[in-house]
């Protein structure tokens, strides 16, 4: 009867093992970019999110996370959100260099809340930062981005503490640990830190420069961080600079570089390794 007893136990015990593992094995976040509704440039913005949001609905993902150019103007921003409410997961804002310009963070704190923060899933904390206060991007081609204005270079400031900070909050630390998260940390911002090779061009427009860029990567490196969901491009594409690889996500509403619209699926196993999946928008028009 013991013996019987025993091995019971050591069968529930493995099976809580093997679903534990199976769990942080599973973590699956889609990635919606660049839904720029209101632009120009492309009119058929809002059905395409319509059509991404049941498709990502389709595939169950554990949250969903919008990288940034959310809308051109306040009102834009509520038919985004509107249309995104009926994602069934977790949602999470990011934003774009289209929402928050050198000098205007506070309207979109109003509009979503913080512009900066992390959050988990499934015990993989997943850190988000505002690439907007680490570079000035009001001007597309301009070779020399103007400083950032006195007040919005304080922001920045004190968001990089805080991004410096985060490996040093007991709390959270426990909390991982508690949970078996094992310390898996992903970063998500919009404007990627480097290019990719000479894409999309050389333009400072398209990536965090220094000063800002080497104190967000050594925060990145102390965090530990060895992926970035970004956005901004436009083009699915997956690339590695300086131990980080850089996930970029494809945009729902225009092409300026080529490529397909769509969204990004990532597959996060136990070991912190992100397997990205770009998924088309079947019918999606400019």
């Amino acid at each position: 009867m013991k013996t019987k007893l025993l091995l019971c136990c050591m069968a529930i015990m493995c099976l809580l093992c093997i679903s534990s593992v199976w769990a942080r094995a599973q973590v699956t976040i889609a990635q919606i970019s660049d839904t720029h509704i209101g632009d120009n440039h492309a009119p058929h913005a809002a059905d395409n999110l319509r059509r991404a949001v049941e498709m990502i609905n389709d595939r169950r993902p554990d949250a969903v996370i919008v990288s940034g150019d959310i809308g051109e103007k306040p009102r834009d921003w509520d038919e985004a959100k509107s249309i995104l409410k009926k994602i069934q997961a977790p949602l999470y804002y990011v934003p774009g260099n289209h929402d928050v310009h050198s000098n205007d963070v506070d309207r979109y704190r109003k509009a979503f809340g913080k512009d900066y923060y992390d959050f988990e899933v499934k015990n993989v904390k997943f850190v988000v930062i505002d690439s907007q206060l680490l570079g000035n991007y009001d001007v597309f081609g301009t070779k020399n981005p103007a400083p950032l204005p006195a007040r919005t270079e304080e922001e920045s400031e004190t968001m990089l503490a805080w991004l410096t900070a985060i490996r040093g909050n007991e709390r959270s630390e426990e909390r991982r640990e508690e949970s078996g998260g094992g310390g898996i940390i992903i970063g998500v911002q919009h404007i990627p830190v480097f290019h990719d090779g000479g894409f999309p061009d050389p333009k400072p427009y398209w990536v965090v420069s220094d000063p800002y860029r080497a104190r967000e990567m050594k925060a990145l490196h102390q965090l530990g961080i060895r992926h970035m969901l970004v956005g901004h491009w436009h083009n699915g594409r997956v690339f590695e600079r300086e131990g980080i690889t850089w996930h970029v996500a494809p945009s729902t509403s225009w092409l300026p570089w080529g490529g397909e619209l769509g969204f990004a699926m990532h597959k996060i196993s136990a070991d912190g390794n992100v397997r990205t999946e770009f998924v088309a928008l079947p019918g999606a028009r400019p």
